[in-house]
């Protein structure tokens, strides 16, 4: 898989001066001490074992270059030519951010993705406002960043922690001045057995509903602490991404299989005292204002349990 990884990124066609590949080994069994014989622009560093989280923040610190992408090691870029296209926009208007698209496969399946002629690239937007107005997806994998703003900002992910990334990324785009979207689609995100988002054992839902809890909690300090320098837009950008996390951690507890008074026990516990339960009224979307009202008393929850299924969904 690290080899299907390394090989998708030195065959996109990119000048081999122009950018660096950079492999954190997170103690691993047996390093890949192989790899940087695959390109002259390959670099391995070994970390002690501290989570994705301590692995992508090695990265940041011993990378070089302008922007940085991440890209996990049973994961590829997909060979459809549209990397150049949003390099020529990255070297053109040098926004802080630039998102791109994504699709998923089983392990096993190659994608080969036919290009678009010519992407489309939203305007510049600030990070707070896109987050304000989207559902801010967990995955750091779909968009470039400047690591200037990582550094400047001393962003960096919580390590030895699930959920790491969602910190990163709403920090990350509260910070961002700059920010462009497109429907480039470069990335391959894999589902296989054995990956950390495929167990699906109790004492590890157990943990990861735990550390979800603690990354929210988390964001919520960060808020406050940042409540008198924030802007409107930034106010009401991670506002919204604190509602759609408690969605998210009521949804994963029901998957998890707890019980309706036990979700309901757990919110009150958790989010009561952070004022996010109950779920706050807002008009984002018609399904967070239907489930609001359901997740809000028992028979509510009750009946969600009994629609929605059992297993969580597979994506990034």
């Amino acid at each position: 898989m690290l080899e299907r990884c390394i090989q998708s990124i030195i065959t996109q066609g990119i000048p081999d001066n122009e950018y660096e590949v950079i492999i954190v080994d997170d103690a691993s069994a047996t390093p890949p001490t192989w790899v940087t014989a695959a390109a002259t622009n390959i670099k391995l560093i070994t970390n002690s074992h501290s989570g994705p989280g301590g692995a992508r923040n090695k990265g940041i610190e011993n990378a070089t270059g302008e922007y940085i992408m991440f890209v996990d090691a049973d994961d590829y870029l997909l060979d459809n030519g549209e990397i150049q296209q949003c390099i020529d926009r990255l070297k053109r208007e040098r926004p802080q951010i630039l998102r791109y698209k994504y699709l998923v496969t089983k392990e096993k399946e190659k994608i080969h993705s036919k290009g678009k002629s010519k992407i489309r690239f939203s305007n510049t937007i600030s990070g707070a406002t896109f987050m304000e107005k989207n559902n801010l997806s967990g995955s750091p994998c779909i968009y470039f960043f400047k690591r200037e703003l990582a550094i400047k900002k001393n962003i960096r992910f919580p390590e030895n922690i699930f959920h790491e990334d969602e910190e990163f990324n709403t920090i990350l785009h509260y910070h961002a001045q700059t920010l462009i979207d497109s429907n480039a689609t470069l990335y391959c995100y894999c589902i296989r057995k054995g990956s950390t988002t495929a167990n699906e054992s109790k004492e590890f839902e157990k943990r990861r509903i735990s550390d979800f809890i603690h990354i929210i909690e988390r964001l919520h300090s960060f808020s406050e602490e940042n409540n008198g320098k924030s802007n409107i837009i930034q106010a009401r950008a991670i506002a919204h991404k604190l509602d759609m996390l408690t969605v998210d951690a009521i949804l994963n507890m029901m998957y998890a299989g707890m019980s309706t008074k036990e979700i309901i026990s757990k919110c009150k516990e958790s989010f009561e005292p952070i004022s996010l339960y109950p779920l706050r009224k807002a008009g984002y979307s018609l399904k967070y204002r239907i489930f609001r009202k359901m997740a809000n008393n028992i028979f509510g929850m009750m009946l969600l349990r009994m629609i929605l299924p059992s297993r969580k969904p597979a994506k990034k």
